[in-house]
């Protein structure tokens, strides 16, 4: 979704480091890989810009789909965003939803910070998404879909992420 923080979240991803502001000009779409395991992943922000993601998320083996948790959520602009992009994508690819801009500690695991991460707005938007989803045109060919909370600013929930991506420890 557009304004989500998807770059930044690469950024933390890449270099363990906040992109406050992206640059204006970069298009955002060169491929940036991370190492994780034993795997090298090749990741490829490629934003809310149709004619970018459509280019790529054929070949896709996973989808992150990155909403902002800190806004209103428009549930009629992500069914349409959704439906397009696993419209897209290959069956088999599992799809994570990361709910971004819950700048929660990822450090603090006291039972007050998870009260104050369930009550924030990001939750709500992490159930809406999931509702969303299993309501969509294409819920039926998405096999796998999973929404996380995250944060690129402060780094919360991103090790969850990776590891949602690369399919490990997850059930879906």
């Amino acid at each position: 979704m557009p304004n989500a923080g998807a770059k930044s979240l690469v950024a933390r991803w890449t270099t363990d480091a906040w992109l406050e502001k992206p640059e204006k000009n970069d298009p955002g779409w060169q491929p940036l890989m991370r190492p994780f395991d034993k795997t090298q992943l090749h990741l490829l922000a490629v934003g809310s810009t149709v004619g970018l993601w459509q280019e790529h998320i054929s070949t896709a083996d996973v989808l992150v789909f990155v909403v902002d948790g800190s806004d209103e959520f428009d549930e009629a602009a992500f069914s349409e965003s959704f439906n397009k992009a696993a419209f897209a994508l290959k069956e088999e690819a599992p799809v994570v939803i990361l709910v971004n801009k819950v700048d929660a500690d990822p450090d603090d695991d006291s039972k007050e910070a998870a009260m104050r991460v369930a009550d924030s707005p990001g939750s709500a938007v992490q159930a809406k998404c999931s509702a969303a989803v299993a309501s969509c045109a294409v819920s039926q060919s998405v096999r796998q879909c999973k929404a996380l909370l995250s944060s690129a600013k402060s780094g919360f929930g991103c090790e969850e992420a990776i590891r949602a991506i690369c399919g490990v420890r997850l059930v879906f």
